[in-house]
């Protein structure tokens, strides 16, 4: 058996082991300071996600109004954006530089629109469209125009779909002497 060997250690001062009552003043390790800054990062952050949801949720909101609705409702919508169903009116149709200008109708109310992108191959006289955009004085300034619903669509606004071919047949018509907000024929549903 090999002997232990103990040696003694005597490297230097003695340290005092005593415990503080508290750490000195301006020091970085008062108690409760670091807990105190990751409360604040952390409330910071909730802040900073919410604002973000809020922004993103509320600007994702866009409402969607048959155009005698909207037409009615517009100094309610005032400058959000909204999407509006009618069907154009036939021989209303301009092509402009950077867009097209045209009528559209649903329940006899005329709205005029003004919108700033290229129309779909599908966009013509007659077509039942729905078109994104705001209002801009008496007319519907639109930046995008749907055509086409596909079939889950139709599905669920079976109702909606059958009122604006139904009400086609009346936007063939330039002129029926409605004026914009005064419908004349049986009111089809729509969306709140």
């Amino acid at each position: 058996m090999d002997p232990v060997v103990t040696e003694s250690i005597d490297a230097g001062p003695e340290v005092d082991l005593t415990p503080r009552e508290h750490a000195p003043a301006g020091s970085s390790e008062a108690p409760g300071a670091r807990r105190w800054i990751g409360i604040v990062v952390v409330l910071a952050v909730v802040a900073g996600i919410g604002f973000v949801l809020f922004r993103g949720l509320s600007n994702a909101t866009v409402f969607f109004y048959n155009a005698d609705v909207a037409a009615q409702k517009r100094a309610e919508t005032g400058d959000r954006r909204i999407r509006i169903q009618g069907n154009v009116v036939k021989e209303s149709i301009v092509k402009l530089d950077h867009g097209v200008r045209f009528d559209m109708k649903f329940n006899g109310v005329v709205v005029g629109v003004d919108n700033s992108s290229d129309p779909p191959d599908l966009f013509g006289p007659t077509i039942p469209v729905v078109v994104e955009g705001r209002w801009n004085g008496e007319r519907f300034a639109g930046d995008k125009i749907l055509v086409k619903h596909d079939e889950k669509y139709d599905e669920q606004n079976k109702d909606r779909i059958d009122c604006a071919a139904a009400d086609a047949a009346d936007a063939a018509s330039p002129d029926t002497g409605a004026a914009v907000g005064a419908g004349t024929a049986t009111p089809c549903p729509s969306v709140p």
